[in-house]
């Protein structure tokens, strides 16, 4: 029977939970590697481009979700201890102390309501820090003074200083999902959709799933009214991107309009 010698984790146990115990259960169990292509064809872009602009007042861009998660270094995963305050005390340690909500402030999307924009670190979930940001604002064209340039510099130092958190050089950030192996980060807009081209949009977004891109109908919202009419609210995501996929994920989003 494989297990891991670290954590004590078995093989059937991470088949059924489906995540690891420990850094070292990363190298121990077999899973489905990450797809590691960096680029997407430019006629799927093209076609992409092409429907977003012929389309463009059926297509309503609600938000954008970003969220990065991390574990604490040499300890075990939230499977087995979620260590929350020692999570805190790092978040303390390092001043960010105050960006960080209770389990009463999790984000949730009314199946009537918009996402509200927030920006925060979230503890005791599937890892043992989330830093998730929902925004409203044209990405593009966010405007941000010295002051808040500066404090995201410092935030994301903080989530990509190896010293904290669990990694591997060949891997990189060990999450406890293997899919967000890596960087950790998953980005995810979310789209009103005119249910009358929505058969045409799904079909491109059929070529994208072998670059990491997903899409389904949100959970949360499915079909909502919007003025008079019946909607359909889309999510579409990236999830641990590289940076070049990143770049392409944004060209995709800027040709929505508001990004």
């Amino acid at each position: 029977m494989i297990f891991c010698r670290f954590c004590g984790t078995k093989e059937i146990q991470f088949r059924k939970s489906g995540k690891f115990g420990c850094i070292h259960c990363a190298k121990i169990f077999n899973y489905p590697k990450p797809n590691r292509r960096t680029k997407i064809p430019e006629n799927i872009i093209q076609t992409l481009e092409s429907f977003v602009k012929t389309n463009a007042k059926s297509l309503r861009l609600l938000s954008l979700r970003t969220r990065i998660t991390r574990n604490l270094k040499s300890s075990l995963f939230p499977f087995y201890d979620p260590l929350i305050e020692k999570s805190k005390q790092l978040l303390v340690e390092n001043g960010l102390g105050s960006q960080l909500y209770s389990d009463a402030d999790l984000p949730s999307l009314d199946s009537t309501e918009k996402p509200e924009p927030r920006m925060g670190f979230y503890l005791g979930s599937e890892d043992h820090v989330r830093w998730e940001e929902i925004s409203l604002q044209a990405f593009a064209n966010r405007n941000q003074n010295l002051t808040q340039k500066k404090q995201r510099i410092g935030l994301f130092r903080f989530l990509f200083q190896k010293s904290h958190w669990a990694e591997f050089p060949e891997i990189g950030f060990v999450s406890s999902c293997p899919t967000n192996l890596g960087t950790g980060r998953r980005d995810s807009i979310l789209l009103e959709l005119d249910p009358e081209v929505s058969l045409q949009f799904f079909s491109i977004l059929q070529t994208l799933p072998e670059f990491g891109i997903e899409f389904a109908p949100s959970t949360d919202h499915r079909m909502r009214n919007f003025g008079k009419d019946r909607v359909l609210v889309v999510k579409i995501s990236w999830k641990n991107v590289l940076a070049v996929q990143k770049r392409q994920f944004y060209k995709i989003l800027g040709l929505l309009g508001s990004y």
